[in-house]
């Protein structure tokens, strides 16, 4: 259950940081899945998986409630967290499971950088959304969430209906 809250594609190391079991727990259960089928294995030299279908990862994430998903979301950013100090883990992993573990510091660092690079390179449509999440984690009236208002106005992309 939690390999499906990190994505479609995951690895060994970050689904062992995010659980509390042990890495031979965690390979025993994955051995399972993969001869029931559920996933696949990537690279087994970097211990990458991946579920053999979109809808078998939907429809394992759909079985968890939120109140059950947010933690193993914290856990997740937090285990990201710890491997960033490599250089390996790209910003939008942690900006996307901060906001959805509703991270409120973290959720709105992580997603307004992630809005910065994508704005950077002209990805208006993916900086829209970072901004969008940073600034929804945001109290309204707050200096974050004017910051994050001014850069979605720069970016034009502010909808009708939405506060400028």
């Amino acid at each position: 259950m939690c390999a499906s809250v990190i994505g479609h594609h995951f690895d060994v190391a970050l689904l062992t940081a995010a659980v509390t079991c042990t890495e031979g727990e965690v390979r025993a259960a994955l051995e399972r899945a993969f001869t029931l089928e559920l996933i696949v294995v990537d690279d087994p030299s970097q211990g990458r998986y991946s579920f053999r279908h979109a809808l078998t990862r939907d429809v394992i994430y759909a079985d968890l409630i939120t109140s059950r998903t947010r933690p193993l979301h914290r856990r997740i950013a937090r285990a990201l967290e710890r491997i960033t100090a490599s250089g390996n883990v790209p910003i939008d992993d942690l900006a996307y499971h901060s906001w959805a573990a509703g991270d409120v510091r973290r959720g709105v660092r992580y997603n307004e950088q992630a809005g910065d690079r994508a704005a950077g390179v002209h990805a208006e449509v993916e900086a829209r959304t970072y901004y969008g999440r940073a600034r929804g984690l945001s109290e309204i009236g707050s200096h974050a969430y004017a910051r994050l208002t001014a850069k979605l106005n720069a970016l034009g992309t502010l909808g009708p209906g939405e506060i400028r």
